[in-house]
């Protein structure tokens, strides 16, 4: 019997303790989603404690405290004793809306606090990023405000930042830039090869940032973070998701599936997303349109050999923007010590053909009023990206305290195909680039100053093939490549230092400097083309730039910012070597006398904060343009006219325009009313000029001014947001006659301004299950964005399931 008796006190004593262990553990988990978060600060009388992986913390260590200070960057700080916490095993936090974020990377490299960099820079963080719920990271950009981004079809989308596009915005995933040397001055669309579902977040840095990017980042940085699965100190484990969208403006269908493995020395994380997206529909109401603009009025067919028009039954519906997409991510970091990680990254991203509507949809009248399109076929081939990086991340060695080695490796291959209506011969133009790189950066904090350097280097090989098929006989024929058949590359070896110091309390300094030197290569030895250039074509270009910036905070409520800064962008092959045609009737030739453009930068910035409840920030800037490559008029051989493909076209090709201008600016509102509700706000204008000896003529690629407002609406398991959309006029006077803003795509008198409602909706039902629901364009405007040749989607109704486990 007192055997008996002992093993019931243990036993009990054992159950007492168990539940006083369980009772001191806490799970922290987002008031709306349901999931746990990680990272979530406990304070108290010098004790601190962070949240793991599944939002547990233990809280024995502050029994009997009064006070506990509970924080986190997005969540903001709250306060409970210890017998708050422990009434129950979950605590719940609300996102906090208002204030700037604390923490960003992009304009360094390194995490460092937002307070201290004077840059203008947007964050799209993975919770904004799922609420958004979009079909392309094209698409979250555009609904994001942070940006403007121009399409010539459905599968696509090229960013725009302060007026600048294309090969003059840097794109980089993960450190790595995606820019290669077929970037083109037009417009692309290489965003699309990156998967917004694969993404932890976007830091969109606005302004010249060629001191820590280099070359191309004239207008800015759209810097793109993957995710990736942290280690675990508590054992091995697993997390997954996957969701399933479909959306009725273009019938989309998406699948996404993630896991992600976290272990004391192993973590992995895998996402892969496929994409079938249908033709899409334009809205119906013509407010500020021309009535019937932009419809689809006809397509083409083969029947018994020849081109024949077909009427489209539905002209709202844009035939030939149908497309499919996959994406997968493989994250792999390995923890050989306390202060080493090894990471391998590996991208594929692939589509089906995808069709260049805009060509697909211009047509003209014979004589006798007979419809007759300028493109029976015209189609990109699959998009195709794969990147292979390897991080090697250090900790606390004597000459810094963080540094990132990372050598990486992408291979791009895209191709364009056409075929003129009525004609039996499909062009076929093929191009690859493998790219090659090396970053190594480092950080190194001494008292107040932050040290932060680094050097890069790069090479890029490009081959270009092209041939005609009769898709009647499939007899193949010579046709000239769109870049040099020789082939091209571009090598380029950089270094870097930028340094930051915490004057006092209200002042912060920094600086920084950047040595580039870019070598290009073309080889021309076609010798039945037009035999616009002969030989091999060296160019041998580098530049020092520099940035200087401060930030005044005299208090907790004002922020004051100052920058200049240098950009600077090498001549790459496609603006060197490059022959194709921009506009049906216009054709670029390559020049070899081109320069480097550059930048000079000045903005200034000021935000104010009250009681925490409301936050406006605003910015301007001024950017001086110098040798700025822009398409103009050009002659071969004495001519200004050739037959390029059968059309006789206008030549045209890229020179350095003396001189030009940007200024402009931003404006960005933050504000909470009460404890569910919120509103943020913002407002973007650009106006830019290119000096001539007689007048000023409008620079190509600026936006008119562009915005969004929403109110949001945060109760316990749901989010709901009520948002705005809205474009002013860009006049005909405001368009370049490059041909790169699309005049043709315009109305007579320009692109009227627009604005679109739209409301979307995410319930928590389960910590494991939640509903997203969204109408987008509610009042099924028709509209067509500046430059674009696509119109945008009508009313949009869409609905995404997701699960987590």
């Amino acid at each position: 019997m007192p055997v008996v008796h002992r093993g019931s006190i243990l036993l009990l004593s054992f159950l007492i303790c168990s539940a006083l262990l369980h009772a001191q553990t806490l799970t922290v988990r987002d008031q709306q989603t349901l999931q746990p978060i990680e990272g979530v600060l406990f304070r108290s009388a010098g004790i601190g404690q962070l949240s793991d992986k599944q939002g547990h913390v233990e809280l024995a260590a502050f029994a009997g405290s009064d006070s506990i200070a509970v924080g986190h960057v997005a969540y903001g700080t709250v306060f409970f004793s210890y017998d708050q916490l422990t009434a129950s095993n979950v605590l719940s936090l609300t996102p906090r809306v208002v204030g700037l974020p604390e923490f960003v990377m992009a304009a360094n490299r390194f995490t460092e606090p937002r307070r201290d960099v004077p840059e203008q820079i947007n964050t799209i963080t993975r919770r904004t990023i799922s609420t958004m719920d979009q079909g392309s990271t094209a698409d979250l950009l555009q609904n994001s405000g942070a940006l403007f981004v121009q399409k010539s079809q459905a599968g696509g989308g090229s960013p725009v930042i302060r007026g600048f596009e294309a090969s003059r915005v840097l794109l980089v995933v993960d450190g790595v830039r995606m820019n290669n040397a077929i970037y083109r001055a037009g417009h692309l669309q290489d965003i699309m090869t990156m998967d917004q579902n694969a993404l932890e977040r976007i830091e969109v840095v606005s302004g010249p940032a060629s001191v820590v990017y280099g070359s191309d980042a004239l207008g800015g940085v759209v810097h793109m973070m993957t995710r990736s699965a942290a280690f675990s100190d508590s054992g091995t484990v697993v997390h997954g998701g996957a969701f399933f969208r479909y959306a009725t403006a273009n019938k989309e269908k998406t699948a996404n599936v993630n896991f992600s493995l976290s272990g004391r020395r192993v973590s992995s994380f895998t996402n892969i997303t496929a994409s079938d997206f249908g033709d899409l529909r334009q809205g119906a109401v013509y407010e500020n349109m021309p009535g019937g603009f932009g419809l689809r009025q006809f397509s083409v067919q083969r029947q018994d050999g020849q081109d024949v028009v077909v009427p489209n039954p539905e002209p709202l519906v844009q035939l030939g923007t149908a497309y499919k997409q996959l994406d997968v991510l493989e994250k792999l970091r390995v923890r050989t010590g306390n202060r080493t990680v090894h990471q391998l990254n590996l991208q594929l991203s692939t589509s089906s053909d995808v069709p260049r509507y805009d060509r697909l949809a211009t047509a003209t009248y014979s004589l006798v009023g007979d419809l007759v399109p300028d493109q029976a076929e015209w189609y990109y081939g699959p998009q195709k990206r794969l990147l292979a990086a390897y991080s090697l991340e250090l900790e606390k060695r004597k000459i810094f305290d963080q540094g990132r080695i990372t050598p990486s490796y992408q291979h791009i291959e895209q191709s364009r195909h056409n075929r003129s209506f009525g004609s039996s011969n499909l062009g076929h133009r093929t191009e690859q680039v493998d790219a090659y790189a090396l970053n190594a950066e480092f950080e190194k904090r001494l008292s107040r100053h932050e040290l932060r350097y680094g050097v890069e280097w790069y090479l890029n090989k490009v081959g270009s093939r092209a041939e005609r098929t009769n898709i009647n006989t499939g007899e193949t024929s010579y046709l000239t490549t769109r870049y040099p058949n020789g082939g091209s590359s571009m090598n380029s070896v950089a270094a870097f230092i930028t340094h930051t110091v915490e004057v006092n309390k209200h002042w912060v300094l920094s600086e920084g400097l950047r040595y580039t030197n870019i070598a290009l290569n073309a080889t021309f030895a076609d010798d039945a083309d037009h035999q616009f250039l002969n030989g091999t074509v060296k160019q041998q270009n580098n530049a020092l730039n520099w940035r200087a910036g401060v930030v005044y905070q005299p208090g907790h409520d004002w922020r004051f910012t100052a920058l200049g800064s240098t950009g600077f962008r090498a001549p790459n092959v496609d603006d060197l070597g490059k022959v194709f045609d921009s506009t049906p009737g216009q054709v670029v030739v390559p020049n070899p006398d081109l320069k480097p453009e550059r930048t000079l930068n000045a903005e200034l910035g000021a935000s104010k904060t009250i009681s925490t409840i409301f936050t406006l920030e605003v910015n301007a800037f001024h950017t001086w343009y110098t040798n700025a490559l822009v398409l103009g008029s050009y002659t071969f051989n004495g001519r200004d006219t050739i037959d390029y493909d059968g059309t006789p076209s206008r030549v045209t090709a890229l020179t350095n325009q003396a001189k030009a201008y940007l200024y402009g600016g931003s404006a960005n509102l933050k504000a909470r009313f009460g404890k569910y509700l919120s509103l943020t706000s913002s407002l973007t204008y650009t106006y830019g000029r290119v000096r001539t000896d007689s007048t000023e003529v409008p620079l190509d690629h600026i936006p008119p001014i562009y915005g969004r407002t929403a109110l949001v609406l945060n109760v316990k398991r749901l989010r709901g947001e009520f948002y705005v959309l809205y474009n002013g006029w860009k006049h005909l006077a405001d368009y370049s006659d490059s041909g790169e803003d699309n005049l043709a795509q315009a109305t007579a008198n320009g692109m009227p301004p627009w604005y679109t409602l739209n409301v979307r909706a995410a319930v928590a039902c389960t910590k494991n299950l939640s509903i997203q629901l969204a109408l987008e364009n509610i009042e099924d405007r028709n509209y067509r964005t500046f430059a674009s040749g696509v119109s945008a989607p009508g009313l949009n109704v869409q609905g995404s399931v997701r699960v987590v486990f």
